[in-house]
């Protein structure tokens, strides 16, 4: 299991608390830079075609913004880790590696205005993970 900071403890209690709220310090550090960027040419080879390159949707949904994950709408990194890593893409489900699914989940966070951290997304914590999200990006 993985390992986790008093700060990173508290920002999720705090989120769980007060879903889609702004956390005091900001949101949770919950990936590393280098996930985000192994997730972003991931993203361009199995995701662009139907959500953007920008991220702002096509033949799918738009998974940047307000419209993806406004506050108050009970996204949580969870429900959104679980579409990724059992539903997509859509022409193959569930054919990325676990990794692969870290590191465009970390893409997602990222490009939503979350910071990157020390500690690696993991694939079990990720799955059943009630950090709400809540994109900063208007």
């Amino acid at each position: 299991m993985q390992q986790y900071g008093v700060l990173k403890i508290g920002a999720a209690i705090a989120g769980l608390l007060l879903p889609g709220a702004a956390w005091a310090a900001g949101p949770p550090a919950l990936y590393t830079a280098a996930q985000a960027t192994a997730g972003a040419g991931v993203f361009v080879q199995s995701c662009a075609m139907c959500h953007g390159a920008d991220l702002k949707g096509g033949a799918g949904p738009g998974l940047i913004g307000q419209g993806f994950a406004a506050p108050g709408a009970d996204v949580t990194v969870g429900s959104v880790f679980g579409m990724v890593a059992q539903q997509m893409p859509a022409t193959a489900p569930g054919s990325l590696s676990q990794t692969e699914d870290e590191d465009v989940m970390a893409y997602i966070l990222q490009r939503n205005g979350y910071p990157a951290g020390s500690a690696a997304l993991a694939y079990k914590d990720s799955m059943g993970s009630a950090v709400p999200l809540v994109s900063l990006v208007k």
